[in-house]
């Protein structure tokens, strides 16, 4: 493994940022805070039993949060008290100035997603799972799952990541995450991964090779560099 300073990026493939959500486009994770608040015990208890290999990580989140009883008017408090990086709105800024395709690549919920984008006054092009309520019920529904890939996650972002770049093969792909569960597919398929949280030391145990970074300043300082140094 090599952390990554100033990796150069190649100024003749045209690049291609997808990022995480929970804890890395936001500070908080949204589902994990809400289940700690809501059903801590529960979380607990069936987190255990994900460990130990019971579950994948969708069958995970389907057995804590579907069917779960919130009135969208508590869900959209909670929502309002989520808090974006400090420098999300300046990485959206950058793509869309230098013209780079920007998609978030969550294994959170599409209906969360737009309240949130409604809440903070911006938008960004996303892939998600699907909630939808009924009454004040929760029922999910997995995003784009890959029965291929290890993850067991309902939007593989491996497989999202390889049917951009199956439509555009010169695509120079990034991936930015922090978690080792629903991240680290993401990052291995990526040309170039930052990471940080869980999903470094992944990447450490694998011996892959990522770009460290604490906010998503960090990202953008790198990215640019790195362009100036592919040209």
């Amino acid at each position: 493994m090599t952390e990554l300073e100033n990796p150069t990026i190649p100024a003749d493939r045209p690049l291609a940022v997808f990022c995480d959500f929970d804890g890395t486009f936001s500070v908080q994770d949204v589902g994990s805070t809400l289940a700690q608040q809501l059903v801590p015990e529960k979380r607990k208890r069936l987190w255990r039993r994900f460990e130990q290999g019971e579950f994948t990580a969708w069958t995970y989140v389907m057995a804590l949060l579907d069917g779960l009883r919130l009135p969208e008017k508590e869900l959209d408090r909670f929502l309002e008290t989520i808090d974006l990086d400090p420098a999300a709105r300046s990485l959206l800024d950058y793509c869309e100035n230098e013209g780079i395709p920007f998609r978030i690549l969550s294994d959170g919920f599409d209906w969360n997603l737009e309240r949130l984008q409604a809440i903070h006054h911006i938008r960004f092009e996303y892939s998600a799972n699907h909630l939808e309520y009924e009454g004040d019920t929760w029922h999910l529904a997995p995003g784009r799952p890959n029965e291929a890939c290890g993850c067991g996650t309902g939007s593989c972002k491996r497989g999202l990541i390889a049917s951009h770049r199956k439509a555009n093969p010169d695509a120079f792909c990034i991936h930015i995450g922090n978690g080792r569960v629903s991240d680290l597919c993401g990052a291995l398929e990526a040309d170039l991964a930052f990471a940080k949280d869980t999903l470094a030391p992944a990447l450490d145990e694998l011996g892959r090779d990522y770009v460290p970074f604490t906010t998503l300043q960090d990202v953008i300082d790198v990215l640019s560099k790195g362009r100036e140094a592919g040209r």
